[in-house]
């Protein structure tokens, strides 16, 4: 039996989908992957409709993080 991946340590971000044209709750699936830059896309998956695609990350609003 197959073990189901929701579990404490998703991270849940709201975010447009493109296919349900509405913000959704967005899980963050390469959340291990380390930020190198702005240009960085981490792969997001609508928890809703299950389109899975490659968004860059929101940044902080300090000119200190970026």
């Amino acid at each position: 039996m197959k073990e189901s991946r929701k579990s404490e340590d998703t991270e849940l971000e709201n975010r447009w989908c493109k296919k349900c044209f509405s913000i959704t709750q967005q899980e963050l699936l390469d959340s291990d992957l380390q930020m190198t830059g702005k240009k960085t896309k981490f792969l997001y998956k609508c928890t809703s409709c299950g389109t899975t695609m490659r968004m860059p990350k929101y940044r902080g609003m300090a000119e200190s993080t970026y």
